[in-house]
């Protein structure tokens, strides 16, 4: 569900395009939380299409492309990295401009960052639409901004390719079938009062890959979590932040769940079986209660949670990796890896906003 785009992409548009009239003119969150006029909303009733859905949707506000992975060494040594492509709409599309140009219709953001524990890279990059920079095409899929990119190499492979200061990976990934709808079949509501985002996910297997930390070149492979997204409203105005969590179960399960903290929590959940079949939860079907806090560079985060879904056999703790894993930037948000204990093991990512400064 991610995530921390709803704030920081509104933000970033003020700063890019200007602060111009179609940005609107107060650009507090609070500004931002209804869809500006001529952009579609996401609603109930709205049905997944792949693979069109995997290209971009200029008429809708905000969209993004996200991707975690849990990696290892042949001699064992843990990594995890993230990579998200957000792109984030200044005027309503389809968009008629002939490219390329230096159009002021959208904004493009790319956040990447590797991990190991008690150490954390990031990098990020920003580009205007129009110029080429940036974008995503449907088939063969490939989402990129300059150098960085995640695209299809065959029917079942992917490949993404990320290079910052300090760090690099590249990976070969198979996207696990079906396509996982999270929410209403693909219309996952993010509070009670209305409003949401159309949301599907792939487990991931990662079959091949090969990154650089601190000169040192590692062979890895894992699993990981694919996320697309795509909205025009941001948080609801008693909304401040969320906590989502995509896991993967030593019994081949996977559970993607989000909390949306406000004046009343939204909680919502799906769990992929062996099989590939996903189940919806309500907030009646799981508890997701936060149990230890971290002290950390830029404010005091919940790094230990209590997981109990009883229809699914499930009773588990979460728990960060040693360390801080905050995305730094406009807007801070922590992004790490976790394990999981309990009834079952396993491994997954952490992402939550609205804490510290």
């Amino acid at each position: 569900m991610s995530r921390a785009g709803w704030i920081l992409l509104a933000l970033l548009v003020a700063m890019l395009a200007g602060c111009t009239e179609e940005v609107g003119r107060d650009s507090s969150v609070g500004a931002l939380t209804d869809p500006p006029a001529g952009f579609r909303q996401a609603a109930p009733g709205m049905r997944v299409n792949l693979p069109e859905d995997m290209g971009a949707h200029p008429e809708y506000r905000l969209e993004w492309w996200y991707l975690t992975a849990n990696l290892k060494s042949a001699d064992g040594k843990r990594f995890g990295v993230q990579w998200t492509l957000f792109r984030n709409g200044v005027r309503p599309g389809p968009f008629t401009s002939v490219e390329p140009g230096w159009q002021r219709d959208e904004i493009w953001l790319a956040h990447a960052a590797l991990s190991r524990p008690d150490e954390h890279h990031f990098a990020d990059r920003a580009a205007r639409g129009g110029t080429g920079q940036a974008g995503v095409m449907e088939q063969p899929f490939k989402a990129w901004i300059d150098h960085w990119e995640l695209r299809s190499l065959d029917a079942s492979t992917w490949e993404i390719s990320v290079e910052g200061e300090d760090f690099r990976y590249r990976l070969k990934i198979q996207p696990q079938q079906p396509a996982v709808l999270n929410g209403d079949r693909g219309f996952s509501a993010k509070s009670a009062a209305g409003g949401g985002s159309m949301y599907f996910s792939y487990p991931l297997r990662i079959i091949d890959g090969e990154l650089e930390v601190g000169g040192e070149k590692f062979a890895v492979s894992g699993q990981g979590w694919f996320d697309r997204e795509w909205s025009s409203q941001y948080l609801k105005s008693d909304q401040v932040g969320w906590d989502w969590m995509a896991l993967h179960l030593d019994d081949g399960r996977h559970l993607m769940l989000f909390r949306v903290r406000g004046a009343d929590d939204f909680y919502s959940a799906t769990v992929v079986g062996k099989s590939g079949k996903a189940r919806t939860l309500t907030d009646r079907e799981f508890t997701l209660t936060p149990l230890e806090f971290r002290n950390s560079r830029f404010g005091s985060v919940p790094t230990t949670w209590q997981l109990s879904v009883p229809l699914a056999d499930i009773n588990v703790q979460v728990r960060s990796w040693p360390g801080d894993y905050w995305n730094p930037g406009a807007l801070r948000y922590w992004e790490g890896p976790v394990e999981v204990s309990g009834s079952h093991t396993g491994e997954g990512y952490l992402e939550m906003t609205g804490y510290g400064d």
